[in-house]
């Protein structure tokens, strides 16, 4: 007999990611419905398992967007980054949202360093003024990405 709750966990998550994919690159949003379908569901998975594991799991959700929040605060990045970070923890539980959240970090870094460094040679001559275009990063594109790695090693390692 499957596995109903995996599955629907696994199947959440995989149309979580895509759908920020595109949307990010596409539109430069990650749309409320997805984020509020996954979270709700992430919630209720959780829930079946215990109120326990319910509150951790949104406690670590809450803990693992915070930073991506002071970012949102600063004017850094958008508020669907956030969510989105928030989601996929619900998603993914209290054994691998650090996965993820390391992966997203560690992939949306190495693409922020990537987009400076071509703004930097696009731009080399400087006006004198010392401002310049802000450099936009599709972070929350390269986070699902990430995440949609580390779902496929998951899958292949048979976890």
């Amino acid at each position: 007999m499957p596995n109903v709750p995996s599955i629907t966990r696994q199947f959440v998550l995989t149309m979580l990611l895509a759908g920020a994919m595109f949307y990010d690159l596409r539109y430069r949003i990650v749309p409320n419905f997805l984020i509020a379908l996954a979270g709700g569901v992430g919630v209720v998975l959780a829930a079946m398992e215990g109120i326990d594991v319910c509150l951790k799991t949104i406690l670590l959700a809450l803990l693992t967007c915070y930073p991506f929040y002071y970012g949102y605060e600063k004017g850094w990045m958008g508020g669907g980054d956030v969510k989105l970070v928030a989601a996929i923890s619900l998603l993914v539980g209290e054994e691998l949202a650090g996965t993820y959240f390391l992966a997203g970090t560690m992939g949306g870094g190495f693409m922020s360093l990537v987009c400076l460094l071509l703004s930097r040679t696009e731009h080399s001559v400087d006006d004198g003024e010392g401002g310049g275009k802000p450099v936009v990063v599709p972070y929350a594109a390269i986070y699902a990405a990430s995440g949609l790695l580390i779902q496929i090693l998951l899958f292949a390692g048979g976890w």
